[in-house]
This record gives C-alpha cells, structure tokens and sequence, in this order.
C-alpha cells in the first residue's frame, strides 16, 4: 500500500508543475509551496499533540535532510527545467538514484548485490530513457539533475544511518520548515516571490502542497522507514511511466506503446532489483525502521532472534 501510493503520488509533482506554469516564477511557486506546506504541517503537529521537546541534535539532523532531500532535488529538477534541459535527460540522470543507494548499502552495510539485481538496476534505467524520451540534450547545465540526484541519494542514506528518533509527521514538519525558510530567502533575494495570483494558480499550489508536497513526501519517509532505502529508490524507477499516466487523465497525452513499453519494463526492473529478505532484515536493523522501538527490541533485533513478520511489518 505505501509503494502504490509513493509512486502515484510522487509522480502526481509532474501535474503541479505544468497547473503551475501560469504563475510565471518556479522560485516563487516553490517558495509558496513550501510556506503553505509548513503552516499545514505546523498546525497537524500542535493539534495532533505532538509537541514535545526535539534535541539540537534532531533539528540539525532533519535541517540537514531538509536541504538535501527537498532544496537541492526540487532546485536541482526545477533549475534544470528553466535553464533548458529536458525532461528525459533529467529523468534519466535521477534514475541513477536506486544504483547510487544500493551502492551506498553495499559500501557502508555490506549489502549484497546479486545479478539479478544488477540487471534489474540496468533494466530500470532503459525503461526510464524510453519513458522519458531521452534525448542527450544536457550541456553544462547536466550539473543541475545530477546535483539532484546526488542530494536524494545522499537523504536516503542518512536516514537509514541516523534513525530518526521522530515520527513521521514531525520529521516532515521540520523539514518542510528549514526548506520554506531556503527557498523564500531565495525567491526574496532574486525578486522573484511575487506570483501572478489566480484561480489556477490556487488551484496548482494546492495541488502541489496536498499531494506531491505532503502525500509524496510524507509517503517517501513512510517507505524509507518500512521498506529501507533501497527498495523506496527502486520505486523511483517506475514513477516516469506513471507519470505519462498523468499526463493521460488530466491533459488528454494518451501513451505512446513505447510508453507502455517503459512502464513494463520498469516494473520488470523493480521485481529483479528488489532487495531479498536477508538485505531487508539488515536494513530494518542498521537503518529505518527503529524508531520509537525499546531498547530491548532493538538488541534482540539485532542478535538476529526476531521473526521477519516482525521485522517487515
């Protein structure tokens, strides 16, 4: 259930974008975007309860994750697009992301990496060139998506290593937060806060805010803590042919067969890749997954004398 709604709902950003367009500034609807998402989360956090003293060392953590995951993957996406790169060359660069984080667990936990999951891997990068239609059009401006991906890799690993000791809804919130203060401080700076108001660009901010910025986000760190770093990158593979379905229900771009092709391959490249069940143990044990568990279950976790039902679940 998380995978299906990560991948719909991280695809739906897509959609914002293009509703967005009439506005005129990304700096500025990014910068908007993140305000409303913050004064969102600020609001569930205090009426949820959850108030409660968060450790410096917590904050500079989640800061942390805020700029690499939001700041420098949004910048890096949305600064490529305006300077001219297309939007299948940026996808294909993002899409090195899974082979980055299965990298990084194998380098830092000792992961393995089976054949079937390096050809899942090569598999998912092909069904992204296809969907995205793939062009080579980058120039030096190519700094920018792999800047992104290196960000998004780079949040994924730190939240396996560090393992928040916040829930969910909190980690977003702080994050959401540091990233609005990043990017109005931006918009504010450049003269470009001011957004041609509208009823259409009401309507893409909260399209934005509610499913790419909160659904997707808050689905994203769902899966990072109950599917581990890898397994929720592999999902990524899949989100461009989910994207063309989009794109199909609400503007009318019916799929191409090379379109649908790119989707079957993609998720034929997610089965393969998908991490066995002694990788997703070591995963749930070294990285998401821990928090709020005692610390009795945490040892006997890692002594290994836990079930996998337990472990997955």
């Amino acid at each position: 259930m998380w995978a299906g709604a990560f991948v719909a709902l991280w695809s739906s950003g897509f959609v914002g974008a293009v509703l967005a367009e009439p506005a005129g500034s990304v700096a500025g609807v990014l910068a908007w975007r993140y305000l409303v998402t913050a004064a969102l989360l600020i609001g569930l956090v205090l009426a949820t309860g959850r108030r409660r003293r968060i450790g410096a060392r917590t904050i500079a953590q989640q800061a942390t994750l805020a700029v690499l995951a939001h700041v420098v993957f949004l910048g890096g996406v949305f600064g490529a697009s305006a300077a001219g790169v297309d939007a299948g060359t940026v996808a294909l660069v993002c899409a090195l992301q899974p082979m980055l984080v299965m990298i990084g667990g194998r380098v830092g936990w000792g992961d393995r990496l089976l054949l079937r999951q390096a050809v899942g891997l090569a598999l998912g990068v092909v069904a992204v060139g296809i969907s995205a239609g793939f062009s080579g059009n980058g120039g030096p401006a190519i700094v920018l998506p792999v800047a992104s991906v290196i960000g998004l890799s780079a949040a994924a690993l730190l939240e396996r290593r560090w393992q928040p000791p916040v829930d969910v809804v909190t980690s977003l919130s702080i994050q959401v937060v540091c990233a609005a203060l990043v990017f109005t401080v931006f918009a504010t700076a450049t003269g470009s806060l001011g957004i041609a108001l509208s009823v259409g660009t009401v309507g893409a901010l909260a399209w934005l805010v509610g499913l790419s910025g909160l659904g997707g986000y808050l689905t994203f760190l769902a899966c990072l803590r109950r599917l581990g770093g890898s397994a929720t990158s592999l999902l990524l593979y899949v989100t461009p042919p989910v994207t063309m379905i989009w794109a199909w229900i609400m503007f009318a771009q019916r799929p191409t067969i090379v379109g649908w092709a790119g989707l079957a391959l993609g998720a034929v490249g997610v089965l393969l890749a998908w991490p066995d069940t002694q990788s997703r143990r070591r995963d749930d044990v070294d990285g998401p997954g821990t928090e709020g568990v005692p610390a009795p279950s945490r040892d006997r976790r890692a002594r290994g004398s836990v079930s996998v039902g337990e472990v997955s679940g």
